[in-house]
Order: structure tokens, then sequence, then C-alpha cells
């Protein structure tokens, strides 16, 4: 069974401030996002890494009043 890719991340680090890990629907637009913040900052960035969705959870949800 094949899982379906949902999103790709990109992490961002730096010692001052930590770690974010922001999260796009394509690839282009990862690698859009990773190579502008190579060029303008002296952050350490990592390549898109695709998000797998590997279980699908389903939660009943009841209106209320």
């Amino acid at each position: 069974m094949k899982f379906p890719i949902t999103g790709y991340v990109v992490f961002v680090y730096n010692d001052m401030i930590g770690a974010h890990a922001p999260q796009f629907k394509s690839m282009d637009e990862a690698e859009s996002f990773a190579n502008g913040v190579r060029v303008t900052t002296g952050l350490t960035v990592s390549e898109p890494i695709p998000v797998v969705l590997t279980e699908q959870v389903k939660v009943s949800v009841k209106g209320g009043g």
C-alpha cells in the first residue's frame, strides 16, 4: 500500500531562536521558500521533505447547545 503525500515541510534552524518547520502544499512552493531563505539569510535550511499520511483518524463532533 502506498500512502499519499499530503504536503512538504522545510526545516529552518537558528541557534538563537531554535527550529521552525513551515509546511507547503507543493514541492515547488517548498523549494522556492527554501532557496529564498538560503539566499537572503544565514539560517540552516533543509531540502523539502514530503509529509506522508500514514493514518487517518475520524473524530465525531457533536453540535452543542
